[in-house]
């Protein structure tokens, strides 16, 4: 691996994906202007693009990009095929001349960006391989394959298994890492996406990024069961933003995390976890391995074993539904009183031997209702930092800690 000489021109968090990505892009659209430990200057970015534009966003911008989206953050787009990759590294090249110009390193963060290391570094070679920084966070191959099945795949197979094999989605990002490292004059930050990417991100670069809501973290059973159910509130695995409403605005629901994982898919990726643990060993310091593999699952299947024991996530328990009733109507209110909107008169929890439809029905005009408001909030959020303050206070506390 290149190490970096000097202040980098550039810092590139590349993800991975469901590993924390959210979280922190929250906290920096949150906090674009950072100062590091030795002064040097750090801005976040974001590539706005709609309309038939795009901007490269700095400062309040992304501050209020990120306010008004339902997601709650302002990022880069995704790498994709034609004029989008080409738009994407156009900008990056302009966002670091920018950088240097004005005396700052800006930060460019997708959580897709880790499977392309040989894209980027042909163009990185084009700019003359100036001085990048790239962060990742990872989790181990069977969590990943896990919560990434919850994400993406149980909206098109119906089994994990399925989807392994329909999506030939191989754990790679270990390897990938591995080639990000022979870049040229490029420096890599790893680390264990647990417990905390925003905090460890600061403690990267010494600098005061404040904590934010918890964000895109698992949704309990329920609530996936609901949204398969009733498609209009999430049509496909990357339409998330109803999860992302939800997570702002209501109470936890204590329930069972989401599981899909049986004894064969440990089996089926014990070559994958070591060839991945592997190139990450020739690639990382001491330090960061070190704090890679203090998440036991790198290593040990026995962490595993308790889920293994109770099976596959049930998506229709009562107990569950009647908890996710709750926490919607809560959140709900919350939404509404914050909008300045009257709260409508919602459903009842129906009773525990009631069908799932009869709960659907219940849940559906809640969902609604908080969609609604949550809408409204953003939408004065954008223009208007009063507004942002009442959303701030409006908040449960475990999502509106900062």
């Amino acid at each position: 691996m290149g190490a970096t000489t000097g202040e980098s021109h550039l810092i590139l968090h590349v993800g991975m994906p469901k590993a924390g990505s959210s979280a922190l892009q929250t906290a920096l659209s949150r906090t674009p202007d950072l100062t590091t430990a030795s002064g040097q200057r750090l801005r976040y970015s974001a590539l706005y693009q709609g309309g038939g534009r795009q901007s490269l966003l700095f400062g309040q911008q992304v501050v209020t990009a990120g306010r008004r989206s339902a997601y709650g953050y302002a990022t880069w787009p995704n790498l994709w095929p034609g004029a989008v990759t080409e738009t994407v590294f156009d900008n990056l090249r302009k966002v670091m001349e920018v950088g240097q110009q004005q005396g700052f390193a800006p930060i460019a963060s997708c959580e897709g960006w880790i499977s392309y290391p040989d894209l980027f570094a042909e163009h990185l070679a084009r700019w003359g391989n100036p001085p990048v920084e790239v962060v990742a966070f990872l989790r181990p191959p069977v969590d990943w394959m896990n919560a990434a099945y919850w994400q993406w795949g149980v909206w098109n197979t119906s089994t994990l298994e399925a989807w392994m094999k329909r999506s030939n989605l191989p754990y790679a990002f270990g390897l990938d890492l591995e080639r990000w490292a022979q870049i040229p004059n490029l420096r890599l930050r790893l680390g264990n996406a647990r417990p905390d990417v925003v905090r460890k991100f600061a403690e990267f670069y010494e600098c005061d990024l404040p904590s934010t809501a918890s964000s895109n973290s698992s949704s309990p059973p329920a609530l996936i069961g609901f949204l398969l159910r009733n498609r209009e509130f999430r049509a496909t695995g990357h339409a998330a933003a109803t999860e992302f409403v939800i997570q702002r605005w209501c109470p936890p629901v204590t329930a069972r995390k989401l599981w899909a994982v049986r004894p064969r898919h440990i089996r089926d990726l014990r070559e994958t976890v070591e060839a991945n643990r592997e190139a990450l060993r020739r690639i990382a310091s001491a330090a960061q391995m070190q704090d890679i593999l203090a998440d036991a699952r790198w290593t040990s299947e026995e962490p595993y074993l308790e889920d293994l024991r109770a099976g596959p996530s049930a998506l229709s328990d009562r107990a569950e539904l009647a908890a996710l009733h709750a926490a919607l109507l809560e959140g709900t209110r919350r939404a509404c009183r914050t909008a300045e909107m009257a709260v409508p008169a919602l459903p009842g929890c129906p009773s525990a031997a009631a069908p799932v439809t009869e709960w659907d029905a219940a849940l559906r005009p809640l969902l609604e209702a908080l969609l609604k408001a949550d809408l409204a909030v953003r939408q004065a959020a954008g223009r208007s930092r009063s507004v942002w303050g009442r959303l701030r206070r409006g908040l449960p506390q475990v999502f509106a800690r900062a």
